[in-house]
């Protein structure tokens, strides 16, 4: 009996469709927080891929940078691959009128990009952003903007290639300084005589020392109680230098009556501790001042009545 075997031969073919080119973001492109200072002229922060900044005169640096991390997907295995941006440069905005800045793109790490088995390669981006240098202002806010790269490679068949990705590009401006009232400033309880023609005054200074002048025939007994003013800075740039601007002008305390008869106390030569020139703020962005001043009656032949005064006074702290 002849047996007669078959072979058959069969023939599996699979097909795989590769996916689209992407990219996904591990970490924004983030400038961080920085102050404006001043927009009189351009200034510029710098990033590297690695992570490293350096400022300009015009910023004041208040939360760390980050460089953006990405992940690059769905290309062709084993190519070498350049980062371009066009435009060249992206407009940050904060989404209302006013000044934006530019991000311009600066080096990868790694430099040269090089996918592997999978089509997929990793990478950091750092940039470069700058102020307009306009003079106006820029208001305190999150600022975004949105950067194109250009991806060029050679394909298998030699042939030049190119994949356009967008990227988000963030900043945060914050000039802004949280003052808080925490011990108010009070020349306490007192006994105050007017003159027509001349002023008694004491001064309460930062340390709560106190000294009383009487020249004339106006007249100011104290009976205790004061206390400087104590004033808290916080959400600044750690270690930067602040400067404490106080009042020019007369203040005046107006008794509770609101009388236009009742004559008025006047505050003036503000003093603050420590003192403009010699301030910067700590690791947290914070410190205290005290204010103190001197408080004179008022030159009129009006008189004073018992009960409350009061009034209120501006004070600056500014980078």
């Amino acid at each position: 009996m002849l047996r007669f075997i078959a072979f058959f031969l069969c023939a599996f073919a699979w097909a795989t469709a590769q996916a689209a080119p992407s990219i996904v973001t591990t970490q924004p492109l983030d400038f961080g927080t920085l102050a404006i200072k001043s927009n009189a002229a351009p200034s510029s922060v710098s990033l590297t891929p690695q992570g490293s900044a350096s400022y300009g005169s015009g910023f004041v640096y208040v939360s760390a940078p980050k460089p953006g991390h990405y992940q690059l997907t769905g290309y062709p295995l084993y190519v070498d691959m350049t980062v371009s941006m066009a435009p060249t440069s992206v407009s940050l905005t904060s989404g209302l009128p006013g000044e934006t800045l530019t991000a311009t793109l600066a080096t990868t790490n790694p430099q040269a990009l090089h996918t592997d088995l999978n089509g997929s390669v990793a990478f950091t981006l750092g940039a470069a952003l700058t102020t307009s240098g306009s003079g106006t202002p820029y208001q305190d806010g999150p600022y975004l903007g949105h950067a194109d790269l250009t991806f060029s490679f050679i394909d298998l068949a030699g042939q030049p290639q190119f994949s356009h990705q967008t990227i988000d590009v963030h900043f945060t401006q914050r000039n802004s300084l949280v003052l808080t009232q925490v011990q108010p400033l009070n020349f306490g309880k007192l006994l105050a005589y007017s003159s027509n023609t001349d002023q008694a005054s004491l001064t309460l200074g930062t340390n709560g020392l106190v000294t009383i002048l009487r020249p004339g025939s106006a007249r100011i007994v104290r009976f205790g109680g004061e206390t400087p003013a104590t004033i808290q800075v916080t959400t600044g740039a750690a270690y930067a230098p602040v400067s404490i601007v106080l009042p020019s002008t007369p203040v005046y305390l107006v008794h509770a009556s609101q009388s236009a008869t009742v004559a008025r106390l006047v505050v003036t030569n503000f003093v603050a501790q420590p003192v403009t020139g010699n301030v910067a703020l700590n690791a947290l962005g914070a410190m205290n001042f005290r204010v103190g001043a001197t408080l004179s009656t008022e030159q009129t032949t009006k008189s004073y009545q018992d009960g409350v005064y009061t009034g209120t006074y501006d004070v600056t702290v500014e980078y």
